[in-house]
């Protein structure tokens, strides 16, 4: 649909039926009545900043209460989220990496989680480059609005995909406490892989029934009301705790499932050793292992080498978090109102990888003293016992004893404040004035890596005077002794000292602080008492409007270390302020006329000035709701946005390093492309396939990640349309159907090293070859100086299209109490979008896994729960239906823009079914201060589907499931407490 076509047709619409309803209702307009009325209560509606009573929302808004939070057993707010239709699963508290900063974000309909803005009380939580919902506090939380159909002219364009506001309870008098603990518990049952697992003796299976990930949480609150209820202070602490779970702990992420439902395996590294003695040509090389039978003696390798080097990942991070604040107002009177809130958090969280692994190239003494005499007659020859030297690549696995595994931390710590002073101006008009401060210090760090250079230096060993020591510490030359130098024996099994891990560990730490300041300036009024007023109307016209001013600052710090290992800048740091305006009217049309129950027509309008962008952003909203009778509702809206880029996207550091994902296929002596695609990546035509080249293997370097200050702003447009059906014949009915239709053209987003590489070989595209830069060696080596460039830069398109739909329904059932319904479902259409100009169009619903679509994206989700509120000692039982519907391998497309021509098609991985969970929750009062909830979520203990690793995300770093998606660790409880004192 064209989107200016229907935002005229709107416009038109609604002055049509003003026309209209002037004719036919003009004999039936009455004076107001001017009797005094008791004041109304005001409405505060998510997606609107117009308050009156009466108010209802033109967008579509998904509501969790206070009591479906505790139905859902949540330790963490983003469990919540991420079961919603509207929701796609991103940095959760199953992700692992290095590169997982450890926060909770919210991605609403899988467009990012940059553009989907949260709100605590209708203000900005934190800066959306660094949110993180483990600030909030769970148990404060009374309700949580969910608006998807975009809010950027009320809230500012980073809500192009709409807005979280989190309402809170902070009128507490009194003191609660809360606490739980819970945890996992799976049958690992799943026989078709365990059956692939027992063929690789180095694998061990998990026992048959686990219960892990234990997590607990204790918190108070306490209020106290003052100077009769005009002021009320209260305060909360928070203290919880998460332990991790290793895949090594399911059956299903036991091993690393490959294309063919094989288990992959690592014969490249050993913990016995794996060594390659160099000959003078490539085919003089010898590949030997160290002996698994204590012989001392150098042998070939055997199946029996494999090892499994991703058994201690972590599914589930381990995570200690404390969260404090305190939440004040008084009102002095109906004029001034000061309020203030402060909140901390600081969350450490862990994930656990395996023990290092090195690859190094190193000349190794024929005379080192921790050969036998036999391993030096292997690798030496007759130079066995001398000085001579063999070149040998050295693939090793340090897993002795004094061994740990690479670790990587997260340390986040959080600060937001406010103040203000709110209050009525006169009769119809109020304003609010206030500040939000907010500040994210995030650590992030690798630890237990051994050093390369101390790794060779340890493994050069010489005799002297019957003491084995570090050949730099014995040759003639003094400018590089390494006094710390501790041998290291690799030629035996966990034969290394000890005492080397101390001298060769590594912890390389960089992190990142994000600060944003935000001043607003906030007026409602309601001009019916001006007589702004529709004839036809009953109430007149109201208005919202403001000033925001908005500073965003993002400094980037590296420690010593890691500046020198990885090369990376010591501080990158960059900062924008943002002047901002915005006005808001709501005009009812008619009121109480024949088949116009009532008409109304909303627009807003939001103005922004960034420092860093050249022109002003502007951004506006249409809406029109349509009561024909009283029982239902039409409603439409339509959004144009601009989002500039935020600090991250514009001033993060790029990064020259190794990729490892990234192969120069071009380079090799039976390349995978042709002559003519080659050519795209600068491959002259006498190197094809020649052998000649250097080949960087999994050693090629990429200069990627990272902000771009050059970026331009996206341009959003978002429709909305649906009903509402409340029929008075069923008081406790409500149904709603929402179509949406959201698209972001010249999106910011990231093109990986690797994507511009074959993007560039097949398309020749100057849009991808511009990124490819080949060293004076014509390889990506960084002796050579060359590498891929990746990073963040306005690409094409993005797409979302489908329909929402809810209904709840509560009944008596007399004496034995009430049933409350609640039902939400999203039906997707299209999600996807367009990379590039003359890429095509990728459109993903229905479809899971490789080459472009990964995390299934079902056309069909839904949540369907049944609460039973008994009358007796204020129990209740609560069940939840989720739905995950159906996805087929992508690769299989008949589309061939998602299949890409087709060229990655499987016979065994062609098929995600529908995946239904069943959660159930109770709660029963024990006395009149003290309840208990019981929750249990995957209550049969569903194994989530199971593919190979390359087909979750386009890497071999995962478990072979989708654990944002799916239910990852299987039945999930908690047992929590509440006390009110």
């Amino acid at each position: 649909m064209n989107r200016s076509y229907f935002k005229i047709g709107l416009m038109t619409s609604m002055a049509a039926c003003a026309m209209f309803t002037s004719q036919a209702f003009a004999q039936d307009a009455a004076p107001a009545d001017s009797a005094a009325q008791d004041k109304p209560e005001v409405v505060v509606v998510t997606g609107t900043r117009i308050r009156r009573p009466n108010l209802t929302s033109t967008s579509p808004i998904t509501s969790l209460d206070k009591k479906e939070l505790e139905y859902q057993g949540v330790l963490n707010l983003e469990e919540a989220l991420n079961r919603l239709p509207q929701v796609r699963a991103d940095s959760t508290q199953f992700t692992n990496g290095s590169d997982s900063d450890g926060r909770a974000k919210i991605n609403l309909r899988n467009l990012g989680w940059q553009r989907s803005l949260v709100l605590l009380d209708g203000q900005r939580l934190l800066p959306v480059q660094a949110i993180d919902l483990n600030i909030i506090p769970t148990a404060l939380v009374k309700r949580v609005d969910v608006l998807t159909g975009g809010a950027s002219a009320v809230y500012g364009s980073d809500a192009i995909a709409g807005v979280v506001n989190f309402a809170l309870n902070k009128e507490f008098n009194g003191i609660e406490i809360n606490g739980s603990v819970g945890g996992y518990q799976h049958a690992n049952d799943a026989s078709d892989i365990q059956a692939l697992v027992k063929n690789v003796p180095s694998i061990n299976l998990p026992k048959k029934n686990v219960f892990d990930g234990q997590r607990t949480d204790i918190n108070i609150t306490a209020g106290k009301n003052f100077a009769d209820g005009r002021g009320n202070i209260s305060i909360f602490l928070d203290q919880r705790h998460q332990d991790a779970v290793t895949w090594s702990q399911r059956d299903y992420s036991a091993c690393r499932i490959q294309q063919d439902k094989t288990c992959a395996v690592n014969s490249l590294y050993s913990p016995y050793g794996r060594y390659t003695f160099h000959g003078a040509t490539p085919a003089d090389d010898r590949t030997l292992y160290g002996a698994m039978d204590g012989s001392n003696t150098f042998v070939p390798g055997s199946a029996a080498y494999g090892i499994n080097t991703r058994e201690k990942f972590n599914f589930l991070r381990s995570d200690d978090r404390f969260t404090g604040g305190i939440f004040g107002h008084y009102k002095f009177n109906e004029h001034a109102e000061v309020y203030g809130t402060f909140l901390y958090m600081k969350d450490e969280s862990s994930s656990q990888f395996y023990p290092a692994l090195m690859s190094e190239d190193v000349s190794l003494n024929c005379n080192n003293p921790y050969l036998s005499a036999a391993q030096a007659q292997t690798m030496c020859g007759a130079s066995a016992g001398t000085a001579a030297t063999v070149s040998t690549t050295v693939n090793y696995q340090l897993d002795g004893p004094g061994s740990k595994e690479l670790d990587n931390k997260a340390t986040n710590q959080d600060y937001r404040y406010t103040f203000g002073v709110r209050g009525d101006i006169a009769d119809g008009w109020s304003y609010d004035v206030g500040f939000v401060g907010s500040r994210v210090e995030t650590t992030l760090s690798d630890n237990n890596n051994v050093d390369p250079k101390s790794f060779i230096n340890a493994i050069q060993v010489v005799n002297v005077n019957g003491t084995a020591t570090c050949l730099v510490n014995a040759d003639a030359i003094t400018t590089n002794d390494d006094p710390k130098c501790v041998p290291a024996n690799i030629f035996g099994y966990h034969k290394v000292d000890p005492k080397f891990y101390d001298y060769a560990y590594r912890n390389y730490s960089w992190g990142s602080v994000t600060q944003q300041q935000t001043y607003t300036a906030n007026i409602n009024g309601d001009l019916t008492q001006y007589g702004i007023q529709s004839p036809w109307a009953n109430d007149g016209v109201a208005l919202a409007a403001g000033l925001e001013y908005r500073r965003d600052s993002l400094r980037n710090e590296v420690d010593a270390v890691t500046k020198e290992y990885e090369g990376w800048p010591s501080t990158v740091s960059g900062y924008y302020g943002v002047k901002e305006f915005y006005g808001e009217l709501q005009i009812p049309l008619v009121s109480d006329k024949p088949f116009v129950y009532s008409l109304e027509f909303n627009t807003a309008f939001r103005q922004s000035k960034y420092d860093n962008v050249n022109k002003a952003l502007g951004t506006s909203k249409y809406e029109l709701q349509y009561r024909p009778i009283k029982d239902l509702l039409v409603r439409a809206t339509f959004n144009n946005a601009q989002r500039a880029a935020n600090v991250s996207e514009l001033f993060s550091g790029r990064i020259l390093s190794v990729n490892g994902s990234l192969t120069d296929e071009c380079a090799k002596p039976k390349p995978k492309y042709s002559a003519e695609q080659c050519a795209h990546v600068g491959i002259a035509p006498a190197q094809y396939g020649s052998g000649t080249l250097t080949d960087c293997g999994s050693l090629c370097y990429t200069f990627a990640g990272g902000g771009n200050p050059l970026l331009r702003p996206e341009e959003a447009e978002t429709l909305t349309y649906g009903l509402v059906y409340t029929p008075h014949q069923v008081p406790s009915l409500t149904m709603s159907v929402d179509y949406y239709d959201i698209v972001i053209n010249h999106f910011i987003g990231y093109l990986d090293p690797v994507q511009n590489y074959d993007n560039c070989a097949t398309t020749g595209f100057s849009y991808y070859c511009q990124y490819i830069h080949r060293g004076t060696d014509g390889s990506f080596t960084k002796t050579g100086g060359g590498y891929v460039e990746g990073g963040t830069l306005n690409t094409n398109r993005l797409h979302n299209r489908g329909i929402d739909m809810q209904a709840t329904y509560n009944f008596d059932i007399g004496k034995y109490g009430r049933v409350d319904t609640n039902f939400q479902a999203t039906a997707l259409s299209i999600t996807g979008g367009q990379d590039s100009p003359i890429t095509p169009k990728i459109n993903c619903a229905g479809y899971f896994g490789e080459p472009h679509c990964y995390a299934p994206q079902p056309k069909w989700r839904h949540n369907l729960r049944a609460t039973w509120q008994m009358p007796w000692y204020q129990s209740s039982v609560s069940v939840n239906w989720r739905r995950i519907g159906s996805t087929t391998f992508s690769g299989n497309s008949s589309d061939p823009a998602v299949s890409n021509n087709g060229t990655s098609k499987n016979t065994i991985f062609t098929k995600l079914p529908d995946y239904d969970y069943i959660d159930m929750s109770g709660s029963m009062r024990l006395r009149q201060n003290l309840t208990l909830n019981l929750s249990i979520n995957n209550l049969f203990d569903i194994t989530p589907p199971i593919t190979y690793s390359q087909n979750v995300d386009g890497t071999s770093n995962n478990p072979n499931t989708w654990t944002g998606t799916y239910d990852p660790l299987g039945r999930s409880i908690l047992l929590s407490f509440k006390l009110k004192l």
